[in-house]
């Protein structure tokens, strides 16, 4: 069994047309929930019974901070500079959470709901924050194995048994 580390698993917002991961991560997680509708049968002998209906979910990440948006600062990535940003102007923001080992990846829509700037003396300044999810979120496969036999456990490669090609971007 392979168990996957959660530094595998970022947390990545699309800023301008390009995927860039939150910087510094610490924690992320994605949680699901459901509301539930009690209800009644005659067959269930006293026991309690409910129906799920309205489902949500909400994304928590945790992270050190860097300079994201002022000269000299990394672009490539969104701290709490810039997602502050989008917080302040109640922007819908694309998310996902993808690594290069764990071939699943979870993504949808969001709006950054909780920013928190904590200033420790004597430890690296660091954020932490949370967003609503928008509508249904979706999963897909990190990949798709182009050259296969039809075969789910059957791989056909190029000549190379090393090499397995796959598309790499949802």
């Amino acid at each position: 069994m392979n168990y996957i580390k959660g530094e595998d698993r970022v947390l990545y917002f699309k800023i301008s047309n390009s995927w860039v991961p939150v910087g510094c991560l610490t924690d992320n997680t994605l949680d699901e929930t459901s509301e539930f509708l009690d209800t009644t049968t005659r067959d269930n002998e006293g026991w309690s019974t409910s129906r799920p209906i309205n489902q949500s979910y909400t994304i928590s990440f945790s992270g050190l901070q860097l300079n994201t948006t002022v000269a000299g600062g990394n672009f490539n990535i969104a701290s709490l500079d810039r997602l502050r940003q989008f917080k302040r102007n109640r922007q819908m923001l694309e998310w996902k959470f993808q690594g290069t080992v764990y071939p699943i990846v979870d993504y949808g829509k969001c709006y950054i709901s909780d920013l928190s700037d904590p200033n420790v003396v004597g430890e690296l300044i660091s954020f932490s924050g949370s967003a609503i999810g928008y509508g249904k979120p979706l999963t897909a496969n990190l990949g798709t194995v182009v050259l296969n036999n039809g075969n789910p456990d059957v791989i056909v490669n190029s000549g190379n048994v090393n090499e397995i090609i796959r598309t790499n971007e949802i």
